[in-house]
Parts: structure tokens; sequence; C-alpha cells
């Protein structure tokens, strides 16, 4: 009888709280399947151990970096210094230790699954939200991203909430237009791709609410979009010619034009966020289609101009970076195009969710099947999973100090940042470099 009552009294609670409570179920997989073995899996590579050296700079060197990750190799060209701040936080409480890189990307995971939550939630629908949350937690693509620490790494966050912003915008609500200026300044300290977003305001400027109140909008976030370039402006400040130069260098370096024939060459690269969270080979060539498919999708169920419109931006996130990158002549990474990412996650999500609504019992046993193989992949990935270095690199340093053997400093080497973890306080490591 007892328990009745208390049946009772829980199936109430949780059909009024079902939302929060999926949501819980969800980051809970999706925390174990990042969290679990965190530090054997984890890798201290090139760009960890940049950001590691920087927070050691600013923590006990005291240093203001002014600085931030490069921008594209040895160009001169360098970002904003707010990432290194980030991950300075988590060295601070690890005493600069470098488990604190698996710690601030398994944190950032969080970050992207709740704001890939919560945005395609106010874009799509809750249903799509929750598809598009199932995808990221087994996505091998996103569960890679997610164990390696990089500055790169939030371009797909910031992208997606640059786009929600800018849609915002062009719905009618300005007062998003001070939340777009401030995402954009955020890019600025990530990664060189940040370029692309000016140009994509640019061309979703004519759509803008013409009125005085945008106008007002836009005056009150230019202050707020330039207050994040202080540190930059006074890099350029104190190395104007040679901040003026590397820019001029690269641009006359990397630029070959717009070719046709390159546009073409790199088409599937354009589309690359597309396969890799697919992750179907054989419908490599589909993937062209999914953008069509889902714009005639979308508008057939809501035939209105605020759907002409998402349409509009999507089509921008898709084909700026593609025909200004076919522009570059250097060397095309990924991550280059990753900027859809999360929006492609939502869109596939949306038809996934499309096809399982369908009358049709054909129609629903496809996304199931999807799913059902989806997440079956990404539990082999998270099962086969190799170590990584950072726990053997520790082990190798604690060996060579038992045996008393220096370990001189060597450039965006782990073993020589560990070394220097470990024999901080000791008269072999006080000339440790300086960022």
């Amino acid at each position: 009888m007892k328990s009745g009552r208390i049946l009772q009294s829980i199936i109430p609670f949780c059909l009024k709280y079902k939302v929060q409570i999926l949501f819980l179920i969800l980051l809970i997989l999706h925390i174990f399947l990042r969290g679990y073995n965190l530090f054997q899996k984890a890798s201290l590579q090139w760009d960890q151990v940049d950001s590691a050296w920087a927070a050691k700079s600013i923590i006990v060197d005291k240093h203001f970096l002014i600085n931030g990750p490069v921008a594209k190799g040895n160009s001169g060209i360098y970002m904003g210094p707010l990432y290194f701040y980030a991950i300075s936080i988590f060295y601070f409480f690890t005493n600069l230790d470098p488990i604190a890189s698996p710690l601030f990307q398994f944190s950032l995971s969080i970050i992207n699954l709740a704001v890939l939550f919560f945005v395609t939630k106010k874009l799509f629908g809750t249903k799509t939200a929750f598809v598009a949350g199932i995808l990221n937690t087994f996505s091998s693509t996103v569960m890679n991203s997610d164990r390696t620490q990089s500055a790169y790494y939030l371009i797909v966050t910031i992208s997606y909430l640059i786009f929600f912003a800018l849609y915002k915008v062009l719905s009618g609500k300005i007062k998003y237009i001070r939340l777009l200026a401030i995402f954009t300044a955020l890019s600025f300290h990530v990664d060189f791709t940040s370029i692309f977003y000016p140009i994509l305001i640019l061309f979703a400027l004519p759509f803008f609410p013409r009125n005085r109140k945008t106008l007002k909008e836009i005056l009150i976030s230019i202050p707020l979009f330039l207050v994040f370039f202080i540190p930059s402006i006074l890099m350029y400040l104190i190395n104007n010619r040679s901040v003026s130069n590397s820019f001029t260098n690269l641009f006359q370096n990397s630029y070959h034009g717009l070719h046709l024939v390159r546009i073409l060459q790199i088409s599937h690269d354009a589309f690359i966020s597309f396969e890799q969270i697919l992750e179907i080979g054989f419908l490599r060539s589909f993937v062209f289609f999914i953008p069509v498919i889902f714009a005639a999708v979308y508008y057939f169920k809501s035939p209105k101009k605020q759907s002409l419109l998402l349409i509009y931006l999507i089509g921008l996130w898709t084909f700026i970076p593609w025909i200004i990158l076919s522009t570059y002549s250097g060397e095309l990474t990924n991550y280059y195009f990753s900027l859809p990412m999360d929006l492609v996650i939502a869109i596939l999500s949306y038809l996934l969710l499309f096809l399982f609504q369908q009358k049709n019992i054909l129609y629903k046993i496809i996304p199931i099947i999807f799913l059902v193989f989806y997440i079956k992949n990404g539990i082999q990935l998270f099962v086969s999973a190799p170590g990584g270095n950072l726990l053997p690199d520790e082990e190798s340093v604690r060996q060579s100090i038992a045996n008393k053997q220096i370990i001189l400093y060597k450039d965006h080497d782990p073993i020589s940042y560990i070394y220097y973890v470990y024999t901080k306080n000791t008269a072999s490591n006080r000339n440790a470099p300086k960022k």
C-alpha cells in the first residue's frame, strides 16, 4: 500500500520533469563515456604542451599574456589569450600537473553537449535535441575530439552559438546582437577560422531588422566586441611592424585566387562534417544532398519566412568556408571545415526524427536501425580506445628522477614539461623557459 503511494507520487513527478530527467540520463552517459579511464587515455602532445607552458607562465611567472595560441604554424600571428587563461584555472588547481589537460577537455565536452542540446531545442524542438544529444554522445568523431585538448576544439561550440544568435537577430530578436558580438569576439581567441564569421554576418546583414533599435544595439555591441581585442591591440602596438609583416606574408604565401577546379577539388572537404557524423562509408557521395533534403523537409513542415532564413544561414555555414578555403594554397585539415559540426548533428537528428514520425513502418525502422548501429559503434570505440602517453610519460619521468637523471628542456616536449613539474622546486629547474 505504501509502495503504491510512493509510485503514485513518483510518476507525476517524472512526467512533470521528464525533459530534465532524460537530459540528466543523457549527461550521465556522456560523462561515463568521456570520463572513464580519463587519465589512462589522455595524451600530451604539441598543443597540450604549449598550453601547459602558457599556464605555467601565467601562474608561476605572473606574466600577463597578450597572445594566445598560434594562428597558423610559424606565421607569427597569434589568437587572443583567453583560451590560455581558461586552462590556467585547471592548472592552478592541479598544481601545474598535466592532468589538467584532460580535465579541461572533459569539462569542455560537457559544455559542448549542453550548448548542442539547448540550442537545438530552441531551433528544432525538444525531441530533435535529444536525438542530437544521443548522436553527440556516441559519435566516434566527437568522442575522439573530446579526448584531445586543443583550442580549435571550441570552433564547433562557438560556431553554433554564433549561428543561433545570428538566427535570432534575423528573426527580429535584436537583443541577440550583443550576444552575437560577444560570441564572435570570443572566436578570435580560439582559431584563425574566426575570419569566417564577419563574412557570414556580412552576408546576413541585409536581413537584419531595419529600424532605430537595431542601430542602437549595433552601437552598444561595438565596444562589447572591441573589448575582447585589447590584448591583440596591445600586441600590435608593441610589435607593429612584425605583426603587419606576418599578415602580409601569410596572405602572399597562401592566397592563389578563386578557381572552379580548386572549388571542386575540395568539395568533399567542405562536407566532411556530414561524413564524419553520418559514419557510413558507402553514403559518402550522398552527403551533398543532405542539406537539400533537409531544406525541402523543413520548409514543407513549416513554410514561412523564418524557415527560409534558417535554411539560408545553413547554406552560408556550409558554402562560405568552402569558397574561402578554396583560395588557400596551404595544407587543409578537417577542423578548418568544422564550423557546421553541431549544426550537422542537429540536421541529421531532425531528419531521423522526421522519418520516425511517419506512419509507414518502413520509415520508422530506418532511424531505429541507424541509431542501434550508431550506438554500437560508439560503444566499440569506447571499449577499444587506446591508452595515451600522459601516464607512461609521467612514470618515465619519475623513473628518471629516481635514477638522478637530468632531463634537459626541449621545445614542445611533454617529457620536459613533466620533468619541470616534478622538480620545479629544485635547482635543476630554476632556468625553466618563460612564455
